[in-house]
């Protein structure tokens, strides 16, 4: 499959797509873990993750008012994912190709595409809380039922809280197959082609076509790390965080020739 988008501001090069199998999200998670042990950019987070995460959770425990929503920020983090570990994908592009210095990758023409990735990414994690804040207060916010109870009991053991459940859910997953599908690889992309935002989100659409299952496993494989990293207090994502930073550029570099 060749993809090739030619604006006349930035030319981009044919892009053809790797079949790609389930062994291949193993591979990059070796190649990442590798790319940490080796660069050691779990170190950058421990500044950020630590205090984070105090706030959060004490903010839940001081205001109760805040618990409900502590979840949907927690979850749209990884709506957030692509460009959280942007700055680790080009760590190990730099490791590859024995650049320099990794500032090179920010600057323009670079820099204007990855900040209008990057605004993509926040605008649809702001609209994934507010579609959570108005789900909570349209189900449980709304509800009476078990009104005295625990927050969580209220969750578990009322219609409003499973309909919180499954609204919730099904939304979500909204979310996170359109974050799939325009930023599986877009953010690799635009720091190693000549290529606009535009043809970032186009090119990684069409890898999630010609690889659906392989990025809808890869998906799943990036949840599952954040929920270790959430359940974790935010403290495992000093090293969740970076191993799929690092993978990410891998899968990219397996995905395209």
């Amino acid at each position: 499959m060749t993809l090739a988008a030619t604006p006349s501001t930035m030319p981009a090069p044919p892009l053809e797509f790797h079949q790609m199998s389930l062994a291949d999200i193993k591979d990059a998670l070796l190649k990442g873990w590798d790319d940490l042990r080796q660069s050691r950019t779990d170190g950058l987070l421990i500044g950020a993750i630590f205090p984070l995460a105090g706030v959060i959770f004490a903010a839940a425990f001081v205001v109760q008012a805040f618990l409900p929503f502590v979840f949907p920020l927690l979850a749209g983090f990884a709506l957030l994912g692509p460009l959280a570990t942007l700055y680790f994908a080009a760590n190990s592009r730099q490791r590859e190709h024995n650049d320099e210095s990794i500032l090179t990758l920010f600057k323009e023409p670079r820099l204007k595409e990855i900040q209008r990735l990057a605004g993509t990414a926040i605008m649809i994690f702001l609209g994934w809380n507010l579609s959570a804040a108005i789900i909570y207060l349209f189900t449980l916010g709304s509800s009476n039922e078990a009104a005295n109870a625990p927050f969580f009991v209220r969750v578990f053991t009322t219609n409003a809280g499973w309909e919180l459940i499954i609204l919730g859910c099904a939304v979500g997953a909204i979310f996170a197959v359109v974050t799939l599908a325009i930023s599986v690889i877009s953010f690799p992309v635009v720091i190693d082609r000549n290529v606009t935002a535009f043809q970032a989100i186009t090119i990684s659409f069409h890898a999630m076509l010609r690889n659906p299952l392989f990025v809808l496993a890869w998906g799943a494989v990036v949840v599952a790390g954040l929920i270790f990293g959430a359940v974790t207090c935010l403290l495992g994502m000093v090293v969740v965080l970076p191993v799929l930073g690092h993978a990410t550029w891998h899968v990219y570099r397996r995905m395209t020739y």
